[in-house]
């Protein structure tokens, strides 16, 4: 497929999935629990998406601060490499820039993103997440993750602790098995839970 038609096709997707979702939840089918995460799975336009849900101690802003925070995400981040800022669109709005390390002969991957924080009530945020072009975005390192959806529910269940809703759904980029892709992302949850809860006792 030609890189530009590539281009253009997952654009679509981006722009379809909003529709897709309104007024319809993703079926998930439970697949495990591991470090008291549980792990779910759903279809999505053919393609597999994971989430997780569990419990942390820590306060919402704190957790919202601690994702949004690119000195801090090689503390939490499996594989992270290096990361920034690239627009403060407004304090809710912004987009970032992150790279991975992928094993030899994978090449590394990166992604540009926007992330949305949405203060639904005081006991309840959300974060969106998606790709995104931004003409200063830098020059890929190897291969370009786009992100279909990333998203952070976080509820507050009392002063102390909080109960999080992890779902994600991306193209990986590249050649990469299907069963490889979704052993890694149906595992990335669980890192993500594990590195949060870290991160929040400090």
């Amino acid at each position: 497929m030609p890189e530009n038609f590539k281009g253009v096709f997952i654009t679509l997707i981006l722009l379809t999935l909003p529709l897709v979702f309104k007024g319809k939840e993703i079926s998930w089918t439970k697949v495990k629990e591991v470090d008291g995460v549980k792990i779910y799975k759903g279809e999505v336009m053919e393609r597999i998406a994971f989430c997780g849900t569990g419990e942390l101690k820590g306060e919402q802003e704190r957790l919202v601060s601690i994702i949004e925070n690119p000195n801090g995400w090689k503390n939490w981040i499996e594989n992270f490499k290096s990361g920034k800022v690239i627009e403060v669109i407004s304090p809710n709005h912004k987009v970032f820039y992150q790279a991975f390390n992928s094993p030899f002969p994978v090449s590394d991957r990166d992604v540009v993103y926007e992330s949305k924080i949405f203060r639904d009530s005081p006991n309840k945020i959300r974060i969106e997440m998606r790709s995104v072009k931004h003409h200063k975005a830098p020059k890929t390192i190897g291969e370009r993750v786009e992100i279909i959806f990333t998203r952070y529910f976080i509820n507050k269940i009392d002063e102390v602790t909080l109960h999080l809703r992890f779902e994600t759904l991306s193209a990986p980029g590249g050649t990469l098995p299907s069963f490889l892709v979704n052993w890694a992302s149906e595992n990335y949850p669980v890192t993500i839970f594990q590195g949060l809860r870290k991160e929040l006792k400090k």
